[in-house]
């Protein structure tokens, strides 16, 4: 009976997530009669199941939401909000019941009849279907000569019995590496090492079947989120329209497990303060309901995860702003940043651009916290976002937490781990390294640039090498591009570790993620390089930003660039235009170029725009155009589909007005001028577009 109970409690767990994604689904797409024949089938066979267990609260309360929904399925009563919201509950007290037996307590008595009784307050439909088509009433699971037949069979393992064969088959891996060591030494038998290399390539292929199966789909942890977004919507007043493209997409359950958190702090950042309220969006031109999409992609050894919504947007003037308030960064500093660069200010502690913080969330309180998450698992984060359009954050994650590439450091003779990952270079320190000591902090140059330098030694206060010719340097590159040295010993060794946890007491010292057994059996702990910095005194990108900045004498500093788009006109002459002012790149058919008025144009959401670049006859059916504006003015440039990016250094920009060069790489480029363009057309700006001069 405590098999089938197990059974019976994971089985319930999997169907009431289940029913949240099809009743959150159904709410948006009533008239989908065949989400409604899932759901009741769902709430029909979780019925059933507590009935077979004599659990009459359970059964009940399912009862109640079955009858309400066949109802709903012959037309009886009206699909509608509060109907969503009773069923809703319901299934909240059913988990909430089957969680306490799942921690082996007693249901005992309760009251639900306030839950049952909101099924009765439920509007009933105006006009009932005189011949109600309901689907047959069939239980979820399959019958056992259907299983028999289905050649995907599962079985339910609990993980800590999964957990436990990875760790063997990890210590397998670490005997084979250590033996493999040892035969290398010596001179083997020839079939000796013939089938040791046999046994290699097995223990590989078992290692490489045992990481899929701790891999869950990431649709899971995407999924998990729509109940949550759907009730916070309507708490606020909001309506989102909610889109998941997950494709086939896995990743390691621990690592779905530490992205939780940091996934829930941006979502609901997006619905509170990112997507407006609908009146404020109709005031707006935009469609009352706001769009949040969740993607995850996977690139190479990576997850690529993006949160997208059609909000507000962050305003990195405003950002910018509010850290020099904050005395995060100078002025002076501020001014030399990227967009980038800028927006990535909002994960400073503290920093937050919104006109209230709320209690649900405040755009930036908090975001210091999901990019140390996300850069404690090896993660890289990104922001891009364009105010009054939307935001879109994106995290790279790598697919398991449970072997990472590694570069291992001695120091004091002891050994630590640190991401590859992480590491951009390793610098032997010596002549091509000079140490200098700006704001009381140690930097190097390397290569002509200066990047602050943390000594693990004096960190952790170990007696490590004194003699700086015979140092080393890693080069390690953080998250948001930041980039800072670390000072060790020497390297030990390039490998692949096996991450398995540390004591909380450890976890707790911000310092480490985890320990790895190297191939000796000796320990070695991984090094949390978020921690590190900040035990050194370094703010991640605030610190490194400024340790170049605060060269004066740096000609890299004296220089004024500006990022611009490069591309090849159909003309084949190689051009630039500045990037703030190119607003989208898109693919424009031929046949929808018109030539009415004077000049080539196109429509682009519903305005004409003038069409430059367009020479001959295109080859093939579509060109891409490039749609640029300027003081809410827009033009469109016809390219040849080469598109690049690059600083140019516009204190190399020459001619007058008409016509200017810009040298890049060596080769000069025809730098675009908006104005100049539009005079060519007669055209003059104006605050909704060009208008014809006189």
């Amino acid at each position: 009976m405590d098999d089938l109970i197990t059974e019976f409690i994971a089985e319930s767990r999997e169907m009431l997530q289940a029913l949240e994604r099809g009743l959150v689904a159904w709410e948006r797409e009533p008239e989908d009669r065949a989400l409604l024949d899932e759901i009741f089938r769902f709430v029909h066979t979780v019925k059933g199941n507590c009935g077979f267990f004599d659990l009459p609260r359970l059964e009940a309360l399912a009862h109640a939401a079955e009858d309400a929904l066949g109802e709903a399925r012959a037309g009886q009563r009206a699909i509608d909000r509060p109907l969503v919201d009773a069923v809703l509950a319901v299934i909240d007290r059913i988990g909430a019941m089957i969680e306490t037996l799942a921690e082996g307590g007693q249901l005992g008595e309760g009251d639900d009849s306030a839950l049952i009784a909101a099924f009765a307050a439920a509007p009933v439909a105006a006009e009932p279907a005189a011949e109600p088509q309901a689907a047959p009433v069939v239980e979820a699971a399959p019958t056992k000569a259907a299983r028999a037949r289905d050649p995907f069979r599962s079985v339910r393992l609990p993980t800590s019995l999964v957990d436990r064969v990875m760790s063997g088959v990890s210590d397998m891996i670490l005997v084979r590496n250590e033996l493999e060591r040892q035969l290398r030494q010596s001179d083997g038998d020839p079939a000796l090492l013939a089938n040791f290399g046999r046994l290699s390539s097995l223990l590989s292929e078992l290692q490489a079947a045992m990481a899929r199966v701790r891999m869950q789909p990431i649709a899971t942890l995407l999924d998990s989120y729509q109940r949550m977004i759907r009730d916070l919507a309507v708490e606020l007043g909001k309506d989102v329209e909610l889109e998941i493209e997950s494709g086939q997409v896995e990743l390691d359950r621990e690592m779905i497990e530490l992205l939780r958190d940091p996934l829930l702090h941006i979502i609901r950042n997006a619905i509170d303060h990112g997507i407006e309220a609908p009146a404020e969006r109709r005031a707006a031109g935009k469609r009352p309901a706001g769009r949040l999409m969740l993607s995850a992609r996977q690139t190479g050894n990576e997850i690529r995860i993006a949160i997208l919504d059609d909000g507000r947007g962050i305003d990195g003037d405003k950002v910018v702003a509010r850290a020099i308030e904050r005395g995060v960064i100078s002025a002076e500093d501020a001014a030399r940043l990227d967009p980038a660069a800028r927006l990535m200010l909002v994960c400073e502690p503290g920093l937050s651009t919104a006109a209230e913080v709320t209690a649900i969330s405040g755009r930036g309180v908090g975001m210091d916290v999901v990019r140390a998450s996300i850069e404690r698992i090896g993660g890289k984060l990104r922001i891009l976002s364009t105010p009054g359009e939307g935001c879109r954050i994106m995290l790279d994650v790598p697919l398991t937490l449970s072997i990472v590439p590694s570069i291992t450091v001695e120091v004091g003779g002891q050994v630590f781990a640190v991401p590859r990952s992480f590491v951009r270079e390793i610098v032997r320190n010596g002549r091509d390294v000079e140490v200098d000591r700006i704001g009381g902090m140690r930097h190097v140059r390397v290569r002509g640039e200066l990047y602050p330098c943390l000594g693990l030694a004096d960190l952790f206060g170990i007696a490590g090498e004194t003699d700086p010719d015979r140092q080393t340097l890693v080069m390690l590159k953080m998250i948001d591009g930041s980039v800072f040295a670390l000072c060790v010993d020497g390297i030990a060794d390039h490998c692949d570790l096996v991450i398995r946890p540390v004591a909380p007491q450890v976890i707790a010292t911000g310092l480490y993620v985890g320990v790895a057994q190297l191939n000796d059996g000796q320990p070695a702990l991984m090094l949390d390089l978020h921690g590190v910095s900040q035990l050194g005194g370094l703010n991640t990108d605030r610190q490194a930003r400024t340790a170049v900045q605060s060269e004066a004498q740096a000609s890299e500093e004296a220089r004024d660039l500006a990022a611009m788009i490069l591309f090849a006109g159909l003309d084949g002459i190689a051009r630039a235009v500045p990037m703030a002012t190119v607003e989208r790149l898109i693919d424009v058919p031929l046949d929808d170029i018109a030539h009415g008025g004077g000049f080539p144009h196109i429509v682009f959401e519903e305005a004409i725009v003038p069409l430059h670049g367009l020479v001959g006859d295109p080859a093939g059916e579509s060109i891409d155009v490039l749609v640029l504006s300027q003081a809410g003015a827009r033009i469109a440039y016809a390219t040849a589909g080469a598109i690049d990016t690059a600083d140019i250094d516009l204190a190399t920009v020459t001619g007058g007005a008409g016509r200017r060069l810009v040298l890049h790489e060596g080769r000069s480029l025809e730098l675009l001028d908006l104005a100049t363009l539009a005079q060519a057309r007669g055209l003059v700006a104006a605050d909704d577009g060009w208008r014809r001069n006189g």
